[in-house]
Order: C-alpha cells, then sequence, then structure tokens
C-alpha cells in the first residue's frame, strides 16, 4: 500500500473509523469524526460504505442536551467471522470467532508428536471446512490466523524453521488457503500471544512489557510503546540451566529445565505438567523450577529495562504459590532499582494462545489495528 496516495488514504481512514467503533460502542458520525480529526462529510461516506458492506449498523437516537439528536452507530460483529488456529506441540486448538473477539465454536485435537507439513495441513482444513458448514452460506470468513512454535517469514506466509519438527521453509500458509479459500497469516505464537493481551487483556500501549510464554516450550519478546521490538529474544536458551541437552542442540539452556518438554522427562513419568502438580512428592521440584524462572526474569529484567513482566502459556497457570515463590526470590535477587518491576499472570489465562490467534486474525484481515499503531508512532 502507498501511503501517500489518496485511495491509499481513503483505505487508512477507513480502518480508523472500524477502530473507533470497536472502542466506542454506539457513537455517532460526528463523534466519530471528532475523535479521528476529519471532517463530516468523508466520515459520513466511509460509514455509509461500511454500512453497505454490512459491517456497521445504525441504530437509535443518541440523546443529547440539544440540538439534533445523531444516530449512534455499532459494529455488526456477526457479520464477518475468523478462524484462529493455535498450533501447539502437543494438542492443536482451533476457533470460530466474531468481529467482537467473541468465541463462537471451540474444538481440540492432539498434535501428532513428530508432524510433517501435510499432515497438520490435512487435519487444520478438515476441521476449518467443517467449522465453515456450520454457518449460513452469505457469512463471510475474513481470514484464518494459525500461531506455532516456530520462525515465520516476514510476510507471514512460511514456515522458515521449526526446528522440533524439522520444517523448513514450509508454505504453510498457502496450502491453508488454497484448500479453504479463506486468506490465512502464520506467526511466531508469543507473538500472537502479546496481540491477544492488547486486544483483550489490558497491555497498556505506553507501557514497556517482558512477555514470557511458559508452556511446553519457553519464549518471552518485548514490547515497547505497543510494538514488539524484542520478536527474536532466545529467552528459552539462556545458559542457566544444568548440563542437559537442549532440543536445539546446545547444553544448560533455560528450557532444559523449566519447559513443559523437560519437566516431564525428568519425572520419567508418562503424563503432563498439569498432572505433576497434583503430585505432593513433586512440589519441591516445582518449587526448584520457579526458583529458575525468577533468576531468568531478573536478568531479562535488568538487559530490557522493562516495566512490566507478563506469564502466559500453561505452566504460567500452577498454583499461586509457585507464582508467588518467583516474585518473591525475584525481589530478592533483582537490583534494588529493578525489585519492583510487577510479575502478572496474564487475565487470558488458558485462552491466551488461541485469543492470540484470534486477535491476529481480526487485526490482520478486519482492524489493521497494528498497522495503524505503527504509522502514528512514524508521526
Amino acid at each position: 500500500m502507498i501511503f501517500s496516495q489518496p485511495a491509499s488514504a481513503r483505505e487508512i481512514n477507513r480502518y480508523r473509523v472500524l477502530n473507533v467503533l470497536y472502542a466506542h460502542e454506539g457513537a455517532s458520525r460526528s463523534e466519530v469524526a471528532r475523535e479521528l480529526g476529519l471532517n463530516k462529510v468523508s466520515t459520513g461516506e466511509i460509514v455509509d460504505s461500511l454500512i453497505k458492506e454490512g459491517i456497521v449498523t445504525e441504530g437509535g437516537k443518541v440523546n443529547t442536551l440539544n440540538g439534533r439528536r445523531p444516530t449512534s452507530l455499532s459494529i455488526v460483529k456477526g457479520s464477518r467471522l475468523v478462524i484462529a488456529v493455535d498450533l501447539g506441540t502437543k494438542n492443536t486448538v482451533m476457533a470460530m470467532s466474531d468481529l467482537g473477539g467473541n468465541i463462537l465454536h471451540f474444538e481440540r485435537f492432539p498434535t501428532p508428536k513428530t508432524p510433517t507439513p501435510e499432515m497438520l495441513a490435512v487435519a487444520i482444513i478438515r476441521s476449518a471446512k467443517k467449522i465453515i458448514g456450520m454457518v449460513k452460506k452469505d457469512v463471510k470468513f475474513a481470514g484464518i490466523a494459525i500461531s506455532m512454535t516456530a520462525k515465520i517469514s516476514p510476510d507471514g506466509r512460511t514456515v522458515a524453521e521449526a526446528p522440533g519438527w524439522g520444517w523448513k521453509d514450509v508454505p504453510f500458509a498457502e496450502a491453508i488457503e488454497q484448500n479453504t479459500g479463506i486468506p490465512t497469516v502464520l506467526e511466531r505464537n508469543v507473538n500472537s500471544m502479546i496481540l491477544g493481551e492488547q486486544w483483550f487483556g489490558d497491555l497498556d500501549s505506553k507501557e514497556n512489557v517482558f512477555y514470557v510464554n511458559w508452556g511446553e516450550h519457553v519464549s518471552a519478546a518485548l514490547i515497547s510503546d505497543g510494538k514488539i521490538v524484542g520478536d527474536n529474544v532466545e529467552f528459552g536458551h539462556l545458559p542457566i540451566g544444568g548440563g542437559n541437552l537442549c532440543e536445539c542442540g546446545s547444553t544448560g539452556c533455560l528450557e532444559t529445565e523449566i519447559a513443559g518438554w523437560a519437566i516431564v522427562k525428568a519425572s520419567k513419568r508418562d503424563t503432563t505438567v498439569k498432572e505433576l502438580a497434583k503430585d505432593p512428592s513433586f512440589d519441591s521440584e516445582l518449587y526448584r523450577i520457579s526458583a529458575l524462572m525468577a533468576t531468568a526474569l531478573t536478568f531479562a529484567s535488568v538487559i530490557t529495562g522493562c516495566d512490566r513482566i507478563i506469564l502466559g502459556g500453561g505452566i504460567s497457570g500452577l498454583d499461586e504459590k509457585y507464582i508467588d515463590l518467583i516474585r518473591e526470590r525475584y525481589a530478592a535477587t533483582a537490583p534494588r532499582m529493578r525489585a519492583e518491576v510487577p510479575i502478572i499472570r496474564t487475565r487470558l489465562g488458558e485462552r491466551a494462545g488461541i485469543m492470540g490467534s484470534a486477535a491476529l486474525a481480526l487485526d490482520r484481515f478486519v482492524f489493521k489495528k497494528n498497522m495503524l499503531d505503527q504509522l502514528e508512532h512514524q508521526k
């Protein structure tokens, strides 16, 4: 998109109008125009086109102290749907969401231990077609977003590398798109989880936040002024573990001590971390793991200067006593000027992964909020 051209400016303003209506349900044309600094004629033309597309609808009259009573506007949440896919190493979760982020359908199936691209593509396509068949034919699907533990190409179309599965340069989005007829995008899971936090959590766009995805694997990213500036952070591979071999080929990585795969492997049981946490005899091991996380977070805090640390992912759902230990150890070991940095869990809980994928789909294919934020920061 060439932003200097008039057509591009109109398109940008269309997205701006959509985002105002998303944030301010029931706003009038005049209120939208004032919020965006646009003239009423231009705003009216954009609103009329959105009404014609069926994305926006007019409601009742808004009460005012004087003058004509303006008409309220609302986004028709069911006018467009998106399919969200959280492609995990243990389970794959798929959901259908409306424009308000409301989950209308949810399903989960096991992810094969060492899947081929074809194997997972077929499973996702099959489930996507089933979801598509559940709704009326006149309802449009805006897009499919897939988040996964992998390095993704800048255009969000190719799995550049998924070492755990042996994938390299796989055009995964294209395969899904061609077989469903729906635009598809890929994203690294921690990045989409951050987007979910921005859309549905309480992430302040002005904060510098270090977000950790603590699950089967450990990944992280740094957000500054609402933008991911450290999406290549290899937090899970900090060399502060023991002498265990990591899946990356190195030894002593943080992952070899606190990642889900490593915890289960060390337990020598055919189980999950969630089940292990129910066993009192495993309590001391979880305390040790939590203490290691606290040490790693201390390093991350000192290096990044973040304002807040957010823990997401399945293991972040451990009992509060373990999270309290992380906070206590962090406060005791961090330098004085960093000791009070808050460590919190994501408000999205176990839904963080799938809500992140839903936010990615809504952002990329409907609202373009991330693009607008980037344009705003360029001013």
